[in-house]
């Protein structure tokens, strides 16, 4: 089995990947810090994916998440207003 061509009408987006979101450490609304590795395209959809891990695991439970752009950008509501879901700390 080949691998399938790559798409050269399509080509891929430096800048878009860069801006798309800031790669660094995240605050959780709950408070947990992530580390954010930066964003992903979903191989069926081409959604925009963020690529992400939390900080507060161990070597042998480590794992990476993947969460749609649009909802790691949006806001929640919460008991004292409306706040990010994540805020880039640094």
């Amino acid at each position: 089995m080949t691998a399938p061509a790559f798409d050269t009408a399509k080509p891929f987006d430096v800048d878009f990947y860069a801006s798309a979101l800031k790669a660094g450490r995240y605050r959780h609304y709950k408070g947990k810090y992530y580390t954010v590795f930066g964003t992903v395209t979903h191989s069926e959809t081409e959604d925009i994916m963020v690529l992400y891990a939390p900080e507060d695991q161990t070597a042998g439970e480590a794992r990476l998440w993947v969460r749609p752009l649009f909802m790691f950008e949006e806001s929640v509501h919460t008991e004292t207003g409306t706040v990010p879901r994540f805020a880039y700390i640094g």
